[in-house]
């Protein structure tokens, strides 16, 4: 049974990282190397290759850069060019496994099948005794984590500035299609090329290619695998993942630059539940101090919504994020007339603090719980959605003077009649109907209802809706 609930607000800011670019290469979450006899390539006790190790007669290592879940990254010199590379080195450990092995292996073909200046270059692959490893491009600057702060926003620009290269490089590997899976801020590089940046995506240690069994998948059904703070929901239920689970991972990149933190805090365990059912609160409303466009903050909600079939496409966040770039950079910002209905809906939303699950999600200690009416049907699991978002259903008929005093009220479609009795007896409703039937829309207008949720039921969606609506109500009877 899926069920939605609102997030709570971030905690209060802790002192931040401060920006410090150092050298580095791509950074290792996913990492394979080759080795050959310990005793002839140097490796100390704790499985690290010194400095002077020559690796399968090509690479001269120089010294230890990063490390990660699968084995370490060195600089290195490649002879018989004399240039330097990234040498990635698999852990003894796994260059036993097989899985580990295959994986290591398969993310260099796959790094080698996207073409793009944002893709780190492989050079090469190979083995040497039990040891496997990749040379590659070396980067100098610093990982893009290092950059930001906790709690600290950065300057809109400056996202949209880091982000659109990272875009244009998805928009390449989806047409493979080849899909990250492991987008996170760890994983972004910030190159320092002369007197420029240069943004670059790095380990595709969870990536596929679809359709090619060298570079498929080599994860079962059923097993989670990526970093929680942007694991996309079916990725967190160990689904297979196609290229929405990018651009859920990119909007939770996008909100955490944006408003100093990811959209879900907690636990390890929490951190996925609330990715499977909690809808996360707006970005204007997690930062009112930061003057975020209103057409990023509903873009950023659209690519985190929970179903993929409900996020844009790759290509269609780029174009939106250009847009919000022009507005920025002070261009004419686009008429209302170009918008469809559906996505001024989504606009419609101010998502206050509210419900999770589990009690190390920060909760505040003054929720608010709703009580909204309801008229027709809504399905069980909507109904338990609700209440796990603050929000207790009463059933209401109108038509026999069956009123309780509820701050709103929620008609499901094809009850015109009792819409209209009960914006009559003075409820703030909100209309579940079909959001791309104008002529619809505007006769519920005309009707007097408060807003409009659109078919078929979105969790997140109505949950903003009513909330907001009921917001709103009280705001009036204040003044």
């Amino acid at each position: 049974m899926n069920r939605t609930i609102v997030a709570p607000a971030a905690p209060q800011p802790a002192s931040g990282r401060s920006p410090k670019p150092v050298t580095a290469p791509a950074a290792p979450q996913n990492v394979a190397t080759k080795h050959g006899d310990p005793e002839h390539l140097g490796v100390s006790e704790n499985g690290e290759l010194a400095a002077g190790t020559v690796v399968d007669g090509k690479y001269e290592v120089a010294e230890l850069i990063g490390q990660g879940g699968m084995g370490s990254v060195y600089r290195a010199t490649q002879l018989n060019l004399g240039r330097e590379v990234a040498l990635k080195v698999l852990s003894a450990a796994l260059s036993t496994n097989d899985l580990g092995r295959r994986r290591f292996e398969r993310e260099a073909r796959v790094a080698a099948t996207l073409s793009h200046p944002v893709a780190v270059q492989i050079y090469d692959v190979g083995t040497s005794g039990p040891f496997v490893y990749i040379a590659m491009e070396l980067l100098e600057g610093a990982p893009l984590r290092d950059f930001m702060q906790d709690g600290v926003p950065m300057p809109i620009d400056r996202v949209i500035e880091l982000v659109l290269p990272l875009v244009d490089v998805l928009v390449v590997a989806h047409a493979i299609p080849l899909v990250h899976r492991d987008l996170k801020p760890e994983n972004v590089f910030i190159e320092q090329v002369e007197d420029r940046e240069a943004v670059r995506v790095l380990d595709f240690g969870l990536a596929f290619v679809e359709g090619e069994a060298e570079k498929g998948r080599l994860t079962r059904e059923g097993l989670v695998v990526g970093t929680p703070a942007y694991l996309s929901p079916e990725q967190a239920q160990g689904k297979l993942v196609g290229p929405p689970g990018d651009v859920y991972s990119l909007g939770c990149m996008i909100y955490e630059m944006t408003c100093g933190w990811p959209p879900f805090l907690g636990s390890w365990m929490n951190v996925l539940t609330q990715h499977l059912y909690v809808a996360p609160v707006s970005l204007r409303e997690r930062a009112p101090e930061t003057s975020i466009p209103s057409d990023l903050d509903a873009l950023v909600a659209r690519m985190l919504a929970k179903q993929p079939y409900e996020r844009p496409s790759i290509e269609r966040v780029r174009e939106d994020l250009q847009r919000v770039s022009g507005t920025l950079a002070g261009a004419r910002h686009r008429g209302r007339g170009d918008r469809m209905l559906g996505e001024r809906t989504d606009r419609m939303i101010s998502v206050p603090a509210a419900l999770a699950l589990a009690p190390d999600a920060r909760l505040p200690t003054d929720i608010e719980i709703i009580d909204a009416g309801f008229v027709g049907e809504l399905t069980e699991d909507i109904i338990v959605a609700l209440a796990s978002n603050g929000i207790r259903t009463i059933p209401i008929e109108p038509q026999r003077g069956e009123t309780p005093q509820c701050s709103v009220v929620i008609v499901a479609e094809g009850n015109d009649g009792l819409l209209e009795a009960t914006v009559q007896e003075g409820h703030a409703v909100v209309a579940v109907a079909d959001t791309s039937d104008v002529e619809r829309i505007s006769h519920l207008l005309r009707l007097g209802v408060a807003d409009v949720a659109p078919t078929p039921v979105r969790i997140d969606e109505l949950t903003r809706k009513v909330r907001r609506v009921h917001t709103r109500r009280k705001r009036k009877r204040k003044t």
